[in-house]
């Protein structure tokens, strides 16, 4: 019933909406990565915004896309909705006016949260909670405020399903303010300039339209489990675990956090792009066009611009030190939809992923044809000698022009 075809990238802005909300594609790795640091800082409240970020985000969106659909189909849009974005499989038959108690096989965070840490302590499948407490306040026009929902059971625990519970009651998740309008930064670009920019970009613009869940729910690519995030979702959590830092340790707790987000965001950059520069896609379409190990980051930024995170682009390139800039970056315009205006940059993610680019083209032999994207292979990484240092120098939050991050030795 939902299909991804009837929207549009922007090119533009290198970006697609769906019904309101700004997508963007991560993979398991960082996901998983950033959920666990989170969840890791046992000191803070996290469950309150893991779910409450999820719901916040899938109601919006949801409340578009059912506006003229009666209960009977605005349960299939939902189930048809998380399918296609590559988070498992929902059954939403049994959903009432009192709630649903939901049991699900298929469902991305638990699978992946195996296959990445092994088996967990507590239920981990924090977005599925709030994805069903936001369908059930839209289908039966409920408060997300008047809504309880909890993961009772999970597959990452050792049960043979994951069971969800939802129903009406005091509210034991965070809820937010309206959002903000999506403000672009239309400025002049510094292009990639590369020759083969828009032959690559070009080759992987369908990627939003073919990157679907497959009869699993699941959207397997590069190697690696694809999951189509909300913006906003993947966002909030992160300027929501900043924010719980700081109350708990004020500055240094806040400084930690930061430091957290960008590993998570080394990881992704580790992982995402170790796994696209090591699969059949990138082997068949862009190795060929490959020269030098700048044409290698040159290559991937030209991919990755159809991934819904703005427009990455190099001012500097070396082994030793480039300036990545990002034109209307999915963290920058998530921050101001959500908060306003930022007293420091905000992209960890896409920082981190730029300084994990450099680490893999240029301290590694995936250039030479070594598949390194292993747990032990990231540990090796992290630990070498030459590592490079990340200077986050600009963001639009902060009222300049682009994202800009200096990665050096």
């Amino acid at each position: 019933m939902f299909d991804i075809n009837r929207y549009v990238f922007d090119k533009e802005h290198n970006c697609l909406d769906v019904a309101g909300e700004a997508m963007i594609f991560h993979c398991h790795h960082y996901v998983n990565y950033l959920q666990r640091s989170i969840l890791d800082a046992t000191y803070i409240d996290s469950r309150r915004f893991l779910i409450g970020s999820a719901a916040d985000a899938v109601y919006h969106q949801l409340s578009n896309l059912c506006q003229e659909l009666d209960v009977a189909q605005s349960k299939q849009m939902a189930e048809s909705m998380y399918k296609t974005f590559g988070y498992g499989l929902i059954d939403l038959s049994d959903m009432t006016e009192e709630g649903i108690t939901l049991r699900t096989y298929k469902s991305f965070f638990s699978k992946t949260w195996l296959m990445k840490f092994g088996r967990s302590d507590k239920p981990v499948d924090y977005y599925t909670t709030g994805y069903l407490a936001a369908a059930y306040a839209v289908i039966y026009q409920k408060q997300l405020s008047e809504i309880v929902a909890e993961q009772t059971a999970c597959m990452s625990c050792g049960a043979e399903q994951n069971t969800h519970e939802i129903r009406c009651g005091e509210g034991n998740f965070a809820t937010y303010p309206a959002k903000q309008v999506t403000l672009f930064k239309d400025v002049p670009k510094v292009s990639i300039g590369w020759e083969h920019e828009d032959t690559v970009t070009n080759a992987f613009l369908g990627a939003h339209a073919t990157f679907v869940g497959n009869e699993e729910g699941l959207i397997p690519a590069f190697g690696v489990y694809l999951v189509r995030n909300q913006s906003d979702y993947i966002n909030r959590l992160q300027f929501e675990f900043v924010r719980a830092m700081s109350e708990v340790a004020g500055e240094y707790g806040e400084t930690l956090a930061a430091e957290l987000l960008l590993e998570s965001g080394h990881a992704c950059g580790f992982f995402t792009y170790g796994g696209v520069m090591t699969s059949e896609e990138w082997n068949t379409v862009v190795k060929p066009l490959l020269k030098t190990k700048e044409d290698w980051i040159k290559g991937l930024a030209s991919l990755v611009n159809t991934m819904g995170w703005g427009y990455h682009t190099a001012v500097e390139l070396s082994k030793d030190r480039a300036v990545f800039r990002n034109y209307n970056d999915f963290e920058d315009l998530s921050y101001m939809r959500l908060y306003g205006e930022s007293k420091y940059p905000i992209h960890w993610a896409n920082s981190g992923g730029f300084t994990g680019l450099m680490q893999l083209v240029y301290n590694t032999d995936l250039v030479e044809g070594e598949v390194i994207n292993t747990e032990e292979g990231f540990r090796q990484m992290r630990r070498a000698k030459a590592k490079y240092k990340t200077n986050m120098t600009k963001g639009i939050a902060c009222g300049d022009d682009y994202l800009e991050v200096e990665i050096s030795l």
